[in-house]
């Protein structure tokens, strides 16, 4: 078990410095290595340059991608006791601009040229900031705003290792718990980004109780592509770095040769890319029909070993241990030989899960928020239940107030939002828990308290007749198909349902795109009750994205940005429409 302590340096203090901490593949898929004891000079030599000087100010925010230099970078600016704002390089320049002002910034870290160029457009940059940590290439171009600073020099300045642990020991020593490590802006469907305020013991406490959970170890080996500017993505590389552990970066666009090329054995991602490898295994499937009718009775036979009665059950379970294993088994090795499986930042269907399940690579789901540092309920591949999202981690309490809102209060809660004293009041309870926006209820099962999620509040529609309807379960039944990229239901305040459908037209097998799609919904909606029915729907011709503004970087629907866009076509849904 590893122990909690106050400050993320003190691990990389123990960690063996000739060890691999990280290996990073380029766009060229050129792969670099770092040691531990590369990291604790970084480190160290961008901490003391921070500490230097009081012209920095406290928040130092950093436009970084998922990369070695994100991890080094952060880790710099802990150690020099200043709070890190990691920001979503994918956030629009209003987003942007509006950090940097909330915050105070006198200076900033950038070092992508296409970053550096939506950064110093801004006028905040040029009024208040007056240092960039970048790049020798930026540097060498002409008219720069303000001072400019090359971090690769910064990084390299010194190579004494046992000066740089004398450094660090030091910070580590005079690090309170209750420090704010960093402060990170949380996206949000609606309104303006709030920053997050989260401490050392925030953080910590989070990521050695998942690890310790998860029973994570020094000989695994993880493959990171999210953003680390998100708190899902920093509990993996934090976790890998509190035991020991190698963490392996790559960009998206080179996701798969990364799989084949390190072989990690934990796989952590949103549940997107397990439906896309779900979606890609079918495609394959399509030209092979005994081979398809094989899987999907496999995957039935998983369903009956839960859900039948005893004798049926165990059936269901043997063949789906013996016969199922070995028609599943070229699947398994396609996809690569993982210990760990976490599906983390949205919710992941159930067919889905039961598929991964079904081929004997159960996926352990992972909640949580930006607010709590991260996930801090888990639903372990082996103690699932259905429709459960899992238990919360040891030291943290859940409970469910009058109004059916999931309540949580335990070390990894943050403290508040940074500045937002209204917003501070409305999100806690009188008694310190934090309100998470989620309903759902909980039940003591195997004595532990299992969470079980019905939606946002915010994404609860109120129907003229009074009736509450979980858009999102609709919208995920929807999405299951293939000929369905992406739905938003509409309806709040009306006597019935509508949706907005972006459409896959590659699936079109007739021609006749909204007859197939109609098709969809009347299967959908022979599956739920009359009040969940869709009766209106419109085909749009883009699709919701984060540059258009209607997916946050999580890639949740922003709601109001897509009711403004499209309120003409939303109107005419109910125009006719009587109560």
């Amino acid at each position: 078990m590893i122990e909690e302590k106050n400050s993320l340096l003190a691990y990389l203090l123990c960690a063996p410095e000739e060890k691999i901490f990280c290996r990073e593949m380029d766009t060229k898929r050129n792969i670099q290595e770092y040691t531990f004891g590369d990291l604790i000079l970084s480190t160290t030599n961008l901490g003391r340059y921070l500490d230097s000087k009081e012209e920095w100010g406290e928040h130092i925010p950093i436009f970084l991608d998922t990369s070695y230099d994100f991890l080094r970078t952060f880790l710099g600016i802990v150690a020099a006791k200043k709070v890190c704002v990691p920001v979503h390089t994918i956030a629009n320049e209003e987003s942007m601009e509006f950090i940097l002002k909330k915050v105070r910034s006198k200076c900033l870290v950038v070092t992508q040229k296409r970053l550096y160029q939506k950064l110093t457009k801004l006028n905040y940059v040029y009024q208040h900031i007056h240092t960039i940590f970048t790049t020798k290439e930026i540097i060498e171009e002409k008219n720069l705003p303000c001072r400019h600073i090359d971090i690769a020099e910064i990084f390299s300045q010194s190579k004494d290792l046992e000066s740089a642990k004398s450094f660090l020991t030091n910070v580590v020593e005079n690090t309170h718990k209750d420090d704010v490590m960093q402060i990170v802006f949380t996206s949000g469907t609606t309104g303006e980004p709030k920053g997050a305020i989260l401490s050392h013991k925030n953080v910590i406490s989070c990521v050695v109780r998942a690890g310790n959970h998860l029973k994570i170890n020094s000989s695994y080996r993880t493959l990171t592509f999210l953003p680390l500017s998100h708190v899902m993505a920093q509990n993996e590389v934090f976790i890998a770095l509190t035991v020991q552990a190698t963490v392996q970066i790559t960009g998206r666009d080179n996701l798969l040769h990364a799989l084949k090329t390190f072989a990690p054995n934990i796989l952590v991602s949103v549940p997107r890319v397990y439906e896309a490898i779900y979606q890609g295994i079918q495609k394959k499937l399509k030209n092979k029909p005994f081979a398809r009718k094989l899987i999907d009775f496999t995957v039935k036979m998983h369903k009956l070993s839960k859900k039948a009665s005893p004798l049926v059950r165990l059936g269901a379970f043997l063949f789906s241990k013996t016969f199922g294993h070995i028609i599943t088994a070229k699947i398994r090795k396609n996809i690569g030989k993982f210990n760990l499986m976490v599906t983390a930042g949205a919710a992941c269907p159930a067919h889905i899960y039961e598929f991964y399940e079904a081929i004997s690579m159960p996926l352990t789901n992972a909640q949580g928020l930006t607010e709590v540092s991260g996930a801090i309920i888990y639903n372990q591949a082996n103690e699932t239940l259905n429709g459960s999202i899992g238990f919360p981690l040891p030291g943290v309490e859940v409970k469910v107030d009058e109004d059916g809102e999931i309540l949580l209060k335990g070390d990894p809660v943050f403290s508040g939002y940074f500045e937002e004293p209204e917003w501070n009041r409305n999100s806690f309870t009188s008694d310190g828990f934090f309100r998470t926006g989620d309903l759902g209820e909980i039940q003591f099962l195997r004595n532990k308290p299992y969470v079980f999620l019905k939606g946002r509040k915010k994404e609860i529609l109120v129907l003229s007749s009074g009736l509450n309807i979980p858009a999102v379960q609709i919208e995920e039944r929807l999405v299951r198909h293939e000929i369905i990229l992406q739905a938003m239901v509409v309806g709040d305040g009306q006597p019935k349902l509508a949706a907005l459908i972006v459409p896959n037209a590659e699936c079109c097998k007739n021609g006749d795109l909204r007859g197939e799609i109609s098709k969809v919904i009347r299967q959908v909606n022979s599956q739920m009750d009359a009040s969940e029915h869709i009766g209106e729907f419109e085909i749009l011709s883009e699709p919701f994205t984060i540059e258009n503004g209607m997916l946050t970087p999580t890639l949740k629907i922003r709601r109001p940005a897509v009711f403004q866009r499209y309120k003409e076509i939303i109107g005419h849904f109910y125009e006719a429409s009587v109560c």
